[in-house]
Parts: C-alpha cells; structure tokens; sequence
C-alpha cells in the first residue's frame, strides 16, 4: 500500500490595511521620488518610514496613522522593506475608483485592487539595511508658511535659468533666487502674501534644484519651509492625514 503525503504551507498575514488606492499612490509617488528602498515600520498606531536618498543628500520622513485607513490590523509590529520601483508600477495598475488592501507576511506583501474586479499583485519584502535614521537638530532661524502654487512657480522659473535655487528671509519678505550662466529670476514674496512668517534671524542657502522639483510635485495645498543659513532646509506638508518631512542638505559653494 501507496503512502501518500501531504505538504501544508501556512502562511501568517501579520498586517491588514484597506484604504482608497488613490491614496497609497500619493504616498508611493512622494517616497519613490526620493527613496530607492523604503523601510515601512507597521506599528499599532500606524505606518512610519523615513529613510535618506542613495547620495545622503536628502531625507524622507512620513508619518502615516492609522485613521488614514479605513481597515487597520496588526498581529505585531515589524518592518516592510519595499522596492520603491516595483510598488510604483504595481499602485499605477490602480483604477481610480479602486480600494486598496495591503496585507503583509514575513517574507512579501500584497496589494489587492477591489473596483469592478478583484486583483492582487504579490510582491517581495527585501532587507533594507536603513531602518530607523534619526532625524537631524538644525538650527532653523525661520519658518514660511505659504502656498504650495508659491513654491512650485518658484521652483519651475528658477528651472528655467538654473540648476539651484536660493531662498532667502528676510524682515520685509521671503526671496526666490536663481542665478544661471546668462539669465536669473527674482522671486519676491512679501510678508503680507504670506500664511504665516516667523523670523528669528534673517536666513539664506542655496540647494540643488532636481531633489526640489522631484519633491514638489507631491505637495498640494498649504506647505512650510524651515530655513537657516546655510544649513538644510526642511519642507513640511500632508497627503490627506499623513505627515510629511523633507530635508535637504545645502549646496556647498566650492572657492
């Protein structure tokens, strides 16, 4: 007589999250701007990543709680590290319409598009050596609370001339410079025009324009710059109830 046996893989979902797909792609679009290879820290009160880009030039902070989701649910807390590339060509597959169920296990998570039919994308979690950067203490001398159109036009005319840009606060306005080999732009952004403008010392640097312009088209809505002389800035805003950080180092003029 034959014995027959039977193999029995089990597989533990550690975490379940169900949000509109919309959503996750804003986030994946800003990380994967910046990011290569994110590490998602999954705790009970919601996603965390932050992490520094290939060259430590910049770095990606996001706090994402759990009230973004619609469903949320862990067994433990544990890190996600994620192929930014390969989530950005899986959330893209999204319909806009789409609601996103991710669940993860030891070794992949899923994305599962539920619309008009039910897709789930597989994908594997790789090691991610970069889990937990701390963020840096900068000695920040004034804070600009403004229009993210404001940032993005200054962003897009300094584009033009230049490949940095500076900022500069001063008491009577905020100041957008770029300065090419034949041409320059001004910006002058009055104080009046201004959210908010707290200034403790006037304050000036200079930084490499592509991070900013890479960075620039995830923000909507109403944005802060942190700003010192030259030290890095920082960049705050928020995709729908997530928090977002981004620093970015100055550029260093060689004499």
């Amino acid at each position: 007589m034959k014995k027959v046996y039977i193999l029995c893989f089990t597989f533990f979902i550690m975490f379940n999250a169900k949000l509109e797909a919309r959503l996750w792609r804003d986030i994946v679009n800003t990380v994967s701007s910046i990011i290569e290879e994110a590490p998602f820290d999954v705790k009970e009160q919601g996603m965390y990543m932050r992490a520094m880009d290939p060259s430590h030039i910049s770095m990606l902070d996001i706090e994402i709680p759990k009230e973004m989701f619609e469903e949320y649910s862990i067994d433990k807390e544990m890190f996600l590290g994620v192929n930014m590339d390969e989530m950005k060509k899986i959330i893209y597959r999204a319909k806009p319409t789409d609601v996103l169920i991710i669940n993860a296990e030891e070794s992949r998570i899923y994305l599962t598009f539920v619309g008009d039919s039910k897709r789930k994308f597989g994908l594997p979690l790789i090691d991610v050596l970069e889990k937990r950067t701390k963020l840096p203490e900068i000695p920040f001398t004034a804070t600009i609370k403004l229009s993210s159109e404001i940032f993005q036009d200054g962003i897009k005319d300094a584009s033009v001339v230049a490949d940095h840009i500076t900022f500069e606060a001063r008491k009577d306005a905020f100041y957008i410079r770029a300065q090419g080999d034949t041409s320059d732009i001004e910006t002058v952004n009055e104080k009046d025009s201004l959210i908010e403008y707290d200034l403790k010392e006037e304050a000036r640097a200079t930084f490499n324009l592509s991070y900013l312009s890479d960075i620039s088209k995830s923000i909507y809505g109403e944005m802060t710059i942190k700003l010192g002389t030259d030290v890095p800035l920082m960049l705050e805003f928020e995709i729908d109830k997530a928090k977002v950080k981004f620093i970015l180092a100055p550029r260093v003029e060689r004499e």
